[in-house]
């Protein structure tokens, strides 16, 4: 069992829920919604899809994440430095541990991927797709511009969303023949990920009860990285599943301009 960020048991931390959650959750369920009303949601649930094209749209989901985290991770780190000196540091510090608990996680889809057949090498060799550098394009702007409030509303999509999605497809995957070789990053986050969901609602109720303005910049946070993730992404990865060729193995080799 992986170790996740948490507070200590002696800190006795007061437990609050700050109204902006509500929003959070809100706007999380209707892209929910959203979701599960896509071509690509409703191939992978179906129980007629094509083991062989679900493998493939699983392998272009796996290479999103490893094109995009690293960056995701860096902008993150970046973010946490920026909040005010006055913070407290148990928030800081939580923030960071959360932080470290994501670090590999692209290489846990990396491997995943290597599971499903694909090449390690030509995963490492090629550019991120449009759709990822935009998902990493966010979260460094939410950076460059030094807003970290707006870092938690796109944290509380990440941590919001994910734990629901993987469990809901998990047992599907695994009717369609996927196994512990290609899960690990499925099964982690179907599980790990609502612990991080707590943590992500406590940090968010406490900064905002703390600092006020922040509820503008975490909505705006949620929202920018809303309109990246996932349903674009997702979208393309089924897109590029779909092709005879598989081709986005290639496609964004750096160095290459290929318009295939």
């Amino acid at each position: 069992m992986s170790e996740t960020a948490t507070f200590p048991e002696s800190e006795k931390v007061p437990r609050i829920r700050h109204g902006i959650i509500d929003w959070l959750e809100q706007n999380t369920a209707q892209l929910l919604q959203e979701i599960v009303e896509q071509d690509f949601w409703k191939f992978i649930m179906s129980p007629d899809a094509d083991p062989k094209a679900v493998v493939a749209l699983m392998r272009q989901v796996y290479l999103e994440i490893v094109g995009y985290q690293p960056d995701v991770i860096e902008a993150a780190i970046a973010s946490i430095a920026q909040f005010p000196r006055n913070m407290k540091p148990r928030l800081v510090k939580a923030m960071l541990a959360h932080q470290g608990d994501e670090f590999d996680h692209g290489e846990m889809a990396l491997r995943d991927f290597v599971g499903l057949g694909g090449s390690e090498a030509a995963a490492r060799s090629k550019r991120m797709s449009p759709e990822a550098f935009a998902v990493a394009g966010v979260w460094w702007m939410i950076a460059r511009r030094r807003d970290p409030f707006a870092y938690l509303g796109a944290l509380y999509l990440f941590e919001g969303l994910t734990p629901t999605v993987t469990g809901l497809v998990k047992e599907k995957l695994m009717a369609k023949g996927l196994t512990e070789k290609s899960l690990e990053y499925v099964e982690f986050h179907s599980t790990e990920d609502v612990k991080h969901a707590n943590l992500v609602n406590y940090l968010i109720s406490e900064v905002a009860s703390t600092y006020p303005q922040a509820t503008e910049s975490i909505k705006y946070g949620f929202e920018c990285f809303r309109a990246v993730y996932p349903i674009p992404l997702w979208r393309a990865a089924f897109e590029r599943s779909q092709r005879k060729d598989e081709t986005v193995a290639t496609r964004f080799r750096k160095g290459e301009h290929d318009d295939a």
